[in-house]
Protein backbone atom coordinates (compact mmCIF):
# COMPACT_ATOMS: atom_id res chain seq x y z
CA UNK A 1 0.00 0.00 0.00
CA UNK A 2 1.39 3.33 -1.00
CA UNK A 3 1.26 5.86 1.34
CA UNK A 4 0.76 9.93 -0.29
CA UNK A 5 3.76 12.01 0.32
CA UNK A 6 1.87 14.26 3.14
CA UNK A 7 1.82 11.09 5.21
CA UNK A 8 5.62 10.38 4.23
CA UNK A 9 6.79 13.67 4.83
CA UNK A 10 4.95 13.71 8.19
CA UNK A 11 6.05 10.43 9.69
CA UNK A 12 9.89 11.57 8.64
CA UNK A 13 8.79 14.69 10.91
CA UNK A 14 7.88 11.84 13.49
CA UNK A 15 10.90 10.02 13.38
CA UNK A 16 13.72 13.03 13.23
CA UNK A 17 11.49 14.87 16.52
CA UNK A 18 11.30 11.32 18.56
CA UNK A 19 15.04 11.02 17.41
CA UNK A 20 16.42 14.18 18.25
CA UNK A 21 14.65 13.96 21.81
CA UNK A 22 16.00 9.98 22.42
CA UNK A 23 19.54 11.24 21.13
CA UNK A 24 20.27 14.11 23.28
CA UNK A 25 18.70 12.27 26.27
CA UNK A 26 20.68 8.86 25.65
CA UNK A 27 23.34 9.60 23.52
CA UNK A 28 23.99 7.91 19.73
CA UNK A 29 25.82 5.30 21.45
CA UNK A 30 22.89 4.70 23.69
CA UNK A 31 20.10 4.31 21.23
CA UNK A 32 19.23 2.23 17.98
CA UNK A 33 17.51 2.27 15.17
CA UNK A 34 14.58 -0.61 16.43
CA UNK A 35 14.20 1.58 19.37
CA UNK A 36 13.84 5.17 17.61
CA UNK A 37 11.46 3.16 15.22
CA UNK A 38 9.26 1.98 18.18
CA UNK A 39 9.13 5.34 19.62
CA UNK A 40 7.93 6.62 16.40
CA UNK A 41 5.38 4.07 16.44
CA UNK A 42 6.50 2.35 13.34
CA UNK A 43 9.18 -0.80 12.86
CA UNK A 44 12.39 -1.49 12.26
CA UNK A 45 11.73 -2.39 8.55
CA UNK A 46 10.62 1.09 7.53
CA UNK A 47 13.66 3.11 8.82
CA UNK A 48 15.35 2.76 5.44
CA UNK A 49 12.28 3.89 3.51
CA UNK A 50 13.09 7.51 5.22
CA UNK A 51 16.78 6.92 5.83
CA UNK A 52 19.73 5.53 4.28
CA UNK A 53 21.61 4.83 7.31
CA UNK A 54 21.12 5.75 10.90
CA UNK A 55 24.17 8.76 10.40
CA UNK A 56 22.01 10.55 8.01
CA UNK A 57 19.37 10.39 10.45
CA UNK A 58 21.80 11.72 13.54
CA UNK A 59 22.57 14.05 11.46
CA UNK A 60 18.46 15.28 10.54
CA UNK A 61 17.93 14.92 14.03
CA UNK A 62 20.92 17.48 15.69
CA UNK A 63 19.80 20.09 12.83
CA UNK A 64 16.19 19.36 14.35
CA UNK A 65 17.73 19.71 17.79
CA UNK A 66 19.72 22.90 17.04
CA UNK A 67 16.81 24.43 15.51
CA UNK A 68 15.03 24.00 18.38
CA UNK A 69 17.26 25.62 20.77
CA UNK A 70 18.32 28.58 18.49
CA UNK A 71 14.31 29.21 18.27
CA UNK A 72 13.84 28.66 22.06
CA UNK A 73 16.86 31.36 22.57
CA UNK A 74 15.44 33.95 20.17
CA UNK A 75 12.11 33.76 22.03
CA UNK A 76 13.72 34.62 25.54
CA UNK A 77 16.30 37.09 23.55
CA UNK A 78 12.65 38.56 22.41
CA UNK A 79 11.14 38.59 25.78
CA UNK A 80 13.38 40.56 27.70
CA UNK A 81 13.97 44.28 28.41
CA UNK A 82 15.79 46.24 26.33
CA UNK A 83 19.01 45.87 26.64
CA UNK A 84 19.12 42.39 29.25
CA UNK A 85 18.82 40.26 26.17
CA UNK A 86 21.93 38.57 26.55
CA UNK A 87 21.47 37.93 30.45
CA UNK A 88 18.24 36.88 29.80
CA UNK A 89 19.74 33.52 27.07
CA UNK A 90 22.59 33.37 30.01
CA UNK A 91 19.70 32.78 32.31
CA UNK A 92 17.91 30.18 29.91
CA UNK A 93 20.86 28.37 28.82
CA UNK A 94 22.27 28.28 32.51
CA UNK A 95 18.77 26.92 34.58
CA UNK A 96 17.78 23.74 36.59
CA UNK A 97 15.45 23.16 33.88
CA UNK A 98 17.82 22.86 31.10
CA UNK A 99 20.08 20.70 33.02
CA UNK A 100 17.26 18.49 34.04
CA UNK A 101 16.13 18.22 30.54
CA UNK A 102 18.94 17.27 28.21
CA UNK A 103 16.38 15.88 25.71
CA UNK A 104 14.84 19.24 25.14
CA UNK A 105 17.95 21.05 25.28
CA UNK A 106 20.72 22.04 23.41
CA UNK A 107 22.40 19.22 21.19
CA UNK A 108 26.08 20.57 21.76
CA UNK A 109 26.19 20.06 25.24
CA UNK A 110 23.72 17.01 25.14
CA UNK A 111 25.80 15.69 22.03
CA UNK A 112 28.98 17.41 20.79
CA UNK A 113 31.74 15.07 22.52
CA UNK A 114 30.32 12.11 21.07
CA UNK A 115 29.62 13.89 17.83
CA UNK A 116 32.93 15.42 17.28
CA UNK A 117 34.27 11.38 16.71
CA UNK A 118 31.26 10.72 14.87
CA UNK A 119 30.20 10.45 10.86
CA UNK A 120 30.92 13.49 9.09
CA UNK A 121 27.52 14.60 8.60
CA UNK A 122 26.76 14.71 12.39
CA UNK A 123 30.03 17.05 12.75
CA UNK A 124 28.39 19.07 10.22
CA UNK A 125 25.49 19.24 11.68
CA UNK A 126 26.89 20.39 15.34
CA UNK A 127 29.16 22.63 13.76
CA UNK A 128 26.42 24.30 12.34
CA UNK A 129 24.75 24.83 15.35
CA UNK A 130 27.76 25.84 17.31
CA UNK A 131 27.62 28.71 14.23
CA UNK A 132 23.85 29.37 14.61
CA UNK A 133 24.79 29.62 18.62
CA UNK A 134 27.70 32.31 17.92
CA UNK A 135 25.98 34.58 15.59
CA UNK A 136 22.96 34.68 18.33
CA UNK A 137 25.04 35.68 21.30
CA UNK A 138 27.22 37.83 19.30
CA UNK A 139 24.01 39.46 18.40
CA UNK A 140 23.26 40.46 22.15
CA UNK A 141 26.28 41.10 22.75
CA UNK A 142 27.29 44.77 23.67
CA UNK A 143 29.89 46.57 21.98
CA UNK A 144 33.45 47.34 23.95
CA UNK A 145 36.26 49.45 23.09
CA UNK A 146 38.69 47.54 21.42
CA UNK A 147 37.04 43.90 21.64
CA UNK A 148 35.90 41.55 19.55
CA UNK A 149 32.38 40.17 19.84
CA UNK A 150 33.12 37.06 18.18
CA UNK A 151 35.94 36.35 20.33
CA UNK A 152 33.90 36.86 23.84
CA UNK A 153 30.91 34.87 21.73
CA UNK A 154 32.99 32.02 21.55
CA UNK A 155 34.18 32.40 25.10
CA UNK A 156 31.09 32.99 26.10
CA UNK A 157 29.34 29.95 24.44
CA UNK A 158 32.47 28.02 25.59
CA UNK A 159 31.42 28.63 29.41
CA UNK A 160 27.48 28.34 28.49
CA UNK A 161 28.27 24.42 27.14
CA UNK A 162 31.18 23.36 29.56
CA UNK A 163 28.76 24.78 32.82
CA UNK A 164 26.02 23.00 31.53
CA UNK A 165 27.96 19.49 30.99
CA UNK A 166 29.84 19.81 34.37
CA UNK A 167 26.13 21.01 36.44
CA UNK A 168 25.35 17.27 34.47
CA UNK A 169 28.05 15.70 36.27
CA UNK A 170 28.35 16.99 39.29
CA UNK A 171 28.26 14.72 42.28
CA UNK A 172 24.73 16.40 43.85
CA UNK A 173 22.25 18.79 42.95
CA UNK A 174 24.06 21.37 45.37
CA UNK A 175 27.30 21.28 43.19
CA UNK A 176 25.72 21.35 39.96
CA UNK A 177 23.42 24.64 41.33
CA UNK A 178 26.77 26.02 41.98
CA UNK A 179 28.78 25.29 38.65
CA UNK A 180 25.23 26.75 37.56
CA UNK A 181 24.84 30.25 39.53
CA UNK A 182 28.87 30.35 39.34
CA UNK A 183 28.51 30.57 35.58
CA UNK A 184 25.86 32.73 35.62
CA UNK A 185 27.56 35.39 37.89
CA UNK A 186 31.22 35.32 35.43
CA UNK A 187 29.15 35.75 31.97
CA UNK A 188 26.79 38.76 33.46
CA UNK A 189 29.43 40.42 35.19
CA UNK A 190 31.83 40.34 31.61
CA UNK A 191 28.65 41.40 29.85
CA UNK A 192 28.61 44.77 31.06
Amino acid sequence: MRYPAKHKIATRRRIVSGASAALRARGVAGVGVAELMREAGLTHGGFYAHFPSKDALVAEAVDAAAEQSARNLRKVARRAPAGREFEAIVAAYLSPAHRDRPDRGCALAALGPELARDSLPARQAVARHLDALLDLLQEHMRERPGGSRRRRAIATLSCLVGALLLSRMARDRDVSDEIIAAAQRHLTGIAD
